[in-house]
Order: C-alpha cells, then structure tokens, then sequence
C-alpha cells in the first residue's frame, strides 16, 4: 500500500474523480501542484495514508496551495 496519494476532485460538486498514489511526499506533493497549474475545474489533493485511513496534507488549485 503507498504512503500518499493525490486526488483530482472536481471544483463544482466536490467529487472525487480519481487518484493517483505515491511513496513520497515530495513526488505527491509536485505532481498535485503541477497538475492544478494546467487543470482549472480540479483541486488535487495531496493524502498521507494512516494506517489505512487517508488524511488531507495539502491542497492545491491553479498552483497555489488552498
């Protein structure tokens, strides 16, 4: 099982679309922001996984964090 993981969730209804998973946070957390740059209708939200459960770290929109 991966460490983190980002989530594309669609601005308007706040849905998950997909994700994508990762075993670091740095790799993550660049991926989540260089998504949201070229993708305006996604937040890409960076996960850490606790023991089996997904946490929120960071969230991301048109590059900035949110």
């Amino acid at each position: 099982m991966s460490n983190y993981r980002v989530c594309m969730i669609k601005i308007e209804h706040h849905k998950v679309v997909k994700f994508m998973n990762f075993d670091n946070k740095e790799d993550a957390e660049h991926h989540a922001k260089n998504q949201s740059v070229i993708d305006g209708k996604h937040i890409y939200e960076v996960q850490k996984n606790n023991a089996g459960e997904f946490s929120k770290i960071k969230s991301y929109m048109n590059g900035q964090v949110v």
